[in-house]
């Protein structure tokens, strides 16, 4: 009998406030001058939306169709973690771009994923959308930038010339006078981290001017007007005149530079953002890449006229020549526009910045941190000028989430709260809301642990400090600070529960009694109160750093893990050595004993598991486990079964017995640093470097080591075949080599498992369908022939028998072109041409056959017409050259006719769709008529008349 085992998958993931992209503000639907609204931010793989007045999570966006890591169908590599986010205000839709290159649109209303657009081959760093939230332009690491039909869901075309990451995206739209034609994008200007900035003229897909923008990178792009602001990767930004209009025939440059600004941050600028207030002025931030967003105001027309008249006079009074002072003028262009309004400075790193809401009377801004918080900040200001020196900090999302790294993890024993240690904070979680209920400043913790009944916490710190916190009474109820000389680096307690055991950097192990104490009440005489307090006992002095300590189930030994690779097993009661075990190549940073003591496993820094026996000490094996240092294993209860979490990002389950890895979580994006199991393995918990705790479910699916290691071997193969298919073939390989230029436009393929898995299903389709045609064709020439022939003949000859039809077609009740029609159907318009083109050449020919008995079927002709014209269009493209060179007279004739047929078929609909959008406008004019009432207010016609009447005037009669 095989041995199956229960499998693991993520049950949740929180603790993360925001990760590495941009932040979005979402408007108040209630008053704005009470709440401020909400702010969309990234969530590793999924988005957050809080509401900044009260901190909640108002939503947690999961896409529901992608597998949890861990379940049977996810896939053994980690999520892809969000990179940017863009949001469209009319359409209330929301472009995620990912770190894998695969862009999602969202629809906020019902929280679903309307499509995916994958084209990119890197990280999504720019996204776009065009006014009508139709079209999507998208940037991306891979220096590429496609423009995207979110209507059909496809890619429109592919703009390659940049020769790095692209860093912003800016576009405007041709405005059409007729009412009913939508805006056609016009131009496009483009930043990248190759330090150029390119304009591109969208009707011909061509970029028409390149600028050096700075010498070294170009890290973002504004626009307001005709002012155009770039920054690079030190202290300047510079500012550009911006006229599209001129079109004499490009002697006029369309991007004009006029002077460069250094800021007060010497770090790189990371993005710009321009809001205007309800009186027209304008507003700009930069972001820096250190703790400070520089705010600068632009000041109005008038007031550059008024300060350059000033300064004309001025400079004519000193006699200045009028050559000269329109030099002095052009010179100190940007002072003029311009002027530096306020920094905010935040105590964390600055990820991101958003407006939020400007008056003219206050500025506010939203912006998310490094340290996984988000701040929101207030500037009044009066006239020109902020009536305070600083900016006021409303409000601060942080109590959800960690600053620093949790560094351990520990579940209490009913298996409902957790603790959660960092540098500075411990946090207590109720594990079936993942809410954070309780939150102490602690020292810097290195280990964690709850006392049995789950009410009492020890923390063990970086300065040898061992606090106890009381959850009942949210009180820290005492610091030993004394406890050890150096960092605490691991922590156990006895089954008991009444005596502690710590290991220290100072090289010793110090034993603990748990005892209570009667403390006299403060401000009485004779009131007591029992109070729980720690007693030293006993030290184990060793001769190098202690790393990890654990007491094995029944009390009986302690093993402790040493700075020089062993670990030392000795007897609790007598402190007597009882074992060495040697043989780890670097210092071991975890010990785990199994309940039944038979067995201890050690992970070290040298990425090695090794499972000992605890009788002789003997190695029964070694694994190299992980790509990493192993951080931390956990036997899971009452079985030889454990995991490992490593540095790599790997969760690892083991079969201590058999010695093979059960099951890879990959959920976490960066370092593991802890797991916690759950008393009754239901679940387990992990923490990592990337601020997330996610808790892995034990689920009702088996695991077969066999399956999981076909799946595996499964993933590799798919990962080889989208590479190959991915990388250049051989006329691409040979224009490399002759220098010549690739085209700044192409058409946007991108070979997924899913396009493939398309193309089988075409494939398949085509072999049943086109069977059966050419089968029903046969028989009806047969019997053609047969009726033919005269009576005598007919006589001899048997009837043509007609084919019996396949049973899948007979089940569903469909003819083989129905069956063909709805497998083209069913494939995503975005994955079609890619589907497309990795079919043979045998195919095509099938497709052009099909495609001509489909035109003289009127009804799928009329439901299908776009999609035949798309498809047609597409294989005579693609496969151009190999059907010229076909000397097949037959298939000219075809083509010939699907030509014919077709441009009729197009004529008619064409016709149709004339016709009725002429009714519509008739109908549409008739509807105004009716409805449409000229209001006139009687007071404001009778002042009018008044106004404009002759006034009687009467001679004076003397």
């Amino acid at each position: 009998m095989v041995k199956s085992y229960q499998r693991f998958e993520q049950e949740s993931v929180f603790g993360v406030i925001n990760s590495n992209s941009n932040c979005i503000w979402l408007p108040s639907d209630s008053n704005p001058s009470t709440s401020p609204g909400q702010i969309i931010t990234s969530a590793l793989e999924n988005i957050n939306i809080w509401d900044i007045k009260t901190g909640e999570l108002s939503s947690h966006l999961i896409d529901s169709l992608i597998p949890p890591p861990g379940s049977i169908d996810a896939k053994s590599t980690k999520p892809a973690e969000t990179t940017y986010l863009q949001h469209h205000k009319d359409t209330n839709l929301l472009a995620v771009g990912y770190n894998d290159g695969v862009i999602k649109v969202w629809d906020l209303y019902s929280k679903t994923v309307l499509c995916n657009l994958n084209g990119h081959s890197s990280a999504i760093t720019v996204l776009k959308f065009d006014s009508t939230g139709t079209r999507l332009i998208s940037g991306s690491r891979d220096s590429n930038i496609i423009v995207w039909d979110l209507v059909s869901e496809v890619g429109l075309y592919k703009l390659r010339s940049h020769k790095d990451a692209i860093t912003g995206i800016w576009c405007n739209e041709m405005q059409n006078n007729g009412e009913d034609d939508e805006n056609e994008l016009d131009w496009l200007i483009s930043t990248s981290k190759d330090g150029l900035i390119k304009i591109w003229d969208l009707k011909i897909q061509q970029c028409i001017e390149t600028h050096i923008a700075h010498t070294g990178e170009c890290w973002s792009v504004a626009v307001r007007n005709d002012l155009l602001i770039t920054t690079s990767s030190d202290s300047q930004i510079k500012i550009w005149e911006l006229n599209l209009d001129n079109d004499d025939d490009g002697k006029n440059k369309k991007l004009i530079e006029k002077g460069i600004y250094e800021k007060q941050s010497k770090q790189r600028g990371l993005s710009i953002e321009f809001i205007d207030t309800a009186d027209e002025t304008g507003f700009f931030y930069i972001q820096n890449a250190d703790k400070t967003v520089e705010i600068f105001r632009l000041r109005k027309q008038d007031e550059i006229n008024k300060a350059i008249k000033k300064r004309t006079k001025r400079l004519t009074e000193k006699g200045m020549t009028p050559e000269d002072i329109e030099q002095n003028i052009k010179d100190s262009y940007i002072s003029l526009i311009m002027h530096p309004f306020q920094i905010v400075r935040s105590i964390y790193k600055i990820k991101a910045v958003t407006w939020t809401i400007a008056t003219p009377s206050k500025l506010e801004l939203c912006l998310t941190t490094s340290n996984n918080t988000i701040e929101y900040y207030s500037t009044p200001y009066e006239k020109r000028e902020p009536t305070q020196p600083t900016p006021n900090k409303l409000h601060t999302i942080e109590l959800q989430g960690q600053r620093t790294d949790i560094r351990s993890i520990d579940i209490s024993d009913d298996n409902k709260l957790l603790a959660t240690a960092s540098n500075g904070l411990l946090k207590i979680w109720n594990i079936k809301t993942k809410s954070c209920i309780r939150t102490f400043e602690c020292g810097y913790s290195l280990t964690c642990k709850f006392l049995p009944g789950g009410t009492l916490v020890i923390v063990g710190t970086r300065g040898g400090e061992l606090q106890l916190f009381d959850l009942a009474s949210s009180t820290l109820l005492e610091t030993i600070e004394d406890a050890h000389d150096a960092a605490i680096w691991s922590l156990d307690l006895t089954s008991d529960g009444k005596r502690l055991v710590t290991g220290s950097a100072d090289k010793s192990v110090k034993f603990w009694d748990f005892q209570l104490e009667q403390e006299l009440v403060a401000g009485t005489v004779d009131k007591y109160l029992p109070k729980l307090k720690l007693f030293h006992d006993t030290t184990l002095e060793l001769n190098d750093d202690i790393l990890s300590v654990k007491i094995s189930p029944e009390d009986k030994f302690l093993a402790v893990s040493l700075l020089d690779n062993t670990v030392k097993v000795f007897f609790m009661d007598t402190m007597k050595f009882f074992l060495s075990l040697y043989g780890h190549k670097l210092p071991v940073l975890s010990i785990d004993i199994s309940f039944d003591s038979k067995l201890i496993i050690t992970s070290s820094a040298d990425k090695n598991i090794k499972i000992w026996g605890l009788d002789f000490g003997d190695c029964h094996k070694s694994l190299f486990a992980h790509q990493d240092s192993i951080m931390n294993v956990k036997f899971v209860p009452e079985s030889h079964n454990f995991f490992s979490c490593s540095k790599d990002g790997l969760i690892k389950y083991w079969d201590g017995d058999k010695f093979e890895c059960i099951q890879k979580l990959a959920g976490h994006q960066s370092e593991v640093w802890s797991i916690a199991i759950a008393n009754d393995a239901s679940f387990i918990v992990s923490s990592s470097h990337d601020h997330s705790i996610r808790i892995w479910e034990e689920t009702e699916d088996e695991v077969f080591l066999e399956e999981e290691r076909e799946k595996e071997l499964e993933e590799l193969y798919e990962d080889t075949l989208l590479t190959s298919l991915e990388e250049d073939n051989g006329d691409d390989a040979f224009k490399k080599d002759g220098g010549e230029d690739k085209d700044e436009a192409t058409d946007v393929h991108k070979q997924t498992m899913e396009s493939l898995k398309a193309s089988e299903r075409l494939m398949e389709a085509f072999d049943l369908g086109m069977k059966e045609i050419e089968a029903m064709e046969e028989y009806e020439r047969e019997l053609k022939n047969w009726q033919r022939k005269d009576s005598n003949n007919k006589a001899t000859q048997t009837v043509p028998i007609k084919p019996q039809g396949n049973a899948i077609l007979l089940a569903i009740k469909k003819t083989p072109e129905e069956y063909i029609m709805d497998t083209l159907v069913r494939i995503k318009p975005s994955q079609l041409e890619d589907a497309l083109l990795v079919l043979p050449f045998s195919y095509i020919i099938k497709f052009l056959k099909f495609i001509d008995i489909v035109i003289n079927s009127k009804k799928i002709l009329n439901n299908h017409l776009p999609l035949i014209c798309r498809i047609l269009f597409f294989i005579v493209k693609s496969n151009h050259k190999e059907l010229v060179s076909q000397k097949n007279e037959e298939l000219k004739s075809q083509i010939t006719r699907v030509k014919d047929n077709l441009r009729n078929a197009l004529k008619n609909n064409e016709d149709d769709l004339g016709f009725n959008i002429q009714g519509l406008k008739f109908i549409k004019q008739q509807w105004k008529l009716k409805h449409n009432y000229e209001y006139v207010d009687d007071q404001d016609q009778k002042a009018q008349e008044a106004k404009f009447a002759k006034k009687r005037t009467f001679g004076t009669i003397i």
